[in-house]
């Protein structure tokens, strides 16, 4: 029988008769039992009536998981919303030695915050599952801004697309908690053993958030597993906390398995209730298609990799670092670079859409493309579709840019000039273009990744 779940009987024994809100109480423990199950392996929320389109891999792709066609790959992105207040009315509490130690807050609290705490890249393929931690302070170029606030920018579906295009990789489901959830489900687990590295005392009113830990090993509920996750005064601040948060999924699937969690009677009139607060694109036939692997997952944790600017607290990510990454994690193979060609390229956006060439300038000097070689004009909507018109002499170069881009290449006799620069090679962005800023790009999902260091974030 799992530890803390207790099945109600009559018997001629005397005692209490057995309380109906109690009861309900408890199945709905279970059902809190059944939403960690699926948020540890990035799955909470399985109660739409729809599943998503699941994004075939193309050869890249599967190189690089180490997969063949017959492998089917389970990919998402968990992300844990913050409690939401207002940072103008805090004011901060200083220790001793003058460091800030708490803040205090008066101003309105509420649980639907609109950043994102902790974002985690989700893989399952056959038994083993693949949590990835994507640091929050990511920089990313084009929205000038970092990825926990992409939730508050765009929406679950567009941290979805983000975390897709840092990793070259598609992400087909989302799923998005807030603390109290992740606090329930670990106290209906009678709480998870972790052992605390280091002492953490921490206050922040704005936050509601009271931390005091003791180094060793010990048993924590879900207010003080939240904590362990959320204290951020360490040396390398994100960083050292993803590697709490790498513990606590280790020691919470444990829990999992130690209480046998595929016993658990699902009681689906009380999803909605229970799992409310959970925003996913998931399905049930998710969730059937996972259950059956719980009790023998393999978990796989690690961030993924980053650097810091002098300078400068954001974080950054280098596109062939990423690739040799995710090469290394998953036993695949990564792909062979090559150098930007040394050959002018003129983009004439003929999309129709304001702001498209320039996002495709931004977005091609983000995957290397030397800027100075690099021209934009536009020109009147063309409703085929976008390519490449390459002279006889830079046929070969070319191949550097369809590759990024996804795109065809067409010979041409000659190019005009552009600015008084000879041209070889002119990018035309027709009618399937589409601003980075506003959905997918219609770059080829193989070859997205993100932007390269902006030196004055």
């Amino acid at each position: 029988m799992p530890i803390g779940v207790r099945w109600w009987s009559v018997t001629s024994s005397p005692g209490p008769p057995p309380d109906p809100a109690r009861a309900l109480r408890r199945r709905a423990q279970l059902l809190q039992l059944l939403g960690l199950v699926v948020a540890t392996v990035g799955l909470a929320g399985f109660w739409l009536n729809r599943d998503v389109q699941r994004t075939e891999l193309n050869e890249f792709q599967r190189e690089l998981l180490g997969v063949d066609e017959a492998t089917t790959v389970l990919s998402f992105v968990l992300a844990g919303r913050d409690r939401m207040y207002y940072t103008d009315q805090s004011t901060p509490i200083y220790g001793s030695g003058g460091r800030i130690v708490g803040w205090d807050y008066r101003g309105p609290r509420g649980l639907d915050g609109t950043l994102t705490d902790t974002i985690l890249y989700v893989s399952v393929i056959g038994d083993v599952a693949t949590l990835i931690a994507v640091p929050r302070d990511i920089y990313l170029d084009a929205w000038q801004t970092r990825i926990n606030s992409m939730y508050f920018y765009q929406g679950a579906e567009g941290l979805r697309r983000t975390v897709e295009e840092l990793l070259s990789l598609p992400v087909d489901y989302y799923a998005v908690i807030n603390l109290d959830l992740f606090e329930n489900v670990v106290d209906a687990l009678g709480g998870v053993n972790v052992n605390v590295p280091y002492r953490m005392l921490y206050t922040d009113r704005a936050a509601g958030l009271r931390i005091d830990l003791h180094p060793g090993p010990q048993l924590l509920d879900g207010e003080n597993a939240a904590g362990f996750v959320r204290f951020r005064d360490l040396p390398r601040g994100d960083l050292d906390r993803i590697e709490n948060l790498k513990s606590l999924a280790f020691a919470m699937l444990q829990r999992v398995r130690d209480l046998n969690i595929l016993a658990v009677t699902v009681l689906p009139g009380l999803l909605d209730a229970v799992f409310a607060d959970v925003e996913t694109n998931a399905s049930p036939a998710l969730a059937r298609e996972l259950l059956p692997r719980l009790a023998r997952l393999e978990l796989r944790v690690a961030t993924l990799p980053t650097f810091q600017q002098e300078g400068s607290s954001a974080l950054y990510v280098d596109r062939r670092e990423v690739e040799t990454f995710l090469a290394t994690t998953f036993g695949g193979t990564e792909r062979t670079w090559v150098e930007a060609p040394d050959a002018s390229v003129h983009v004439v956006d003929r999309s129709g859409r304001d702001g498209t060439g320039a996002a495709y300038v931004a977005r091609l000097v983000a995957m290397g493309a030397p800027e100075e070689r690099l021209l934009l004009s536009e020109a009147s909507f063309d409703p085929a579709p976008s390519r490449l018109m390459v002279t006889t002499a830079y046929w070969s170069d070319a191949d550097y840019y369809a590759s990024l881009l996804g795109v065809g290449k067409q010979q041409i006799d000659r190019l005009p000039a552009v600015a008084g620069r000879a041209v070889g090679i002119e990018l035309v962005l027709g009618d399937d273009a589409r601003d980075f800023g506003s959905g997918p790009p219609a770059l080829a999902a193989a070859d997205l990744v993100v932007p390269e260091p902006d030196p004055a974030p």
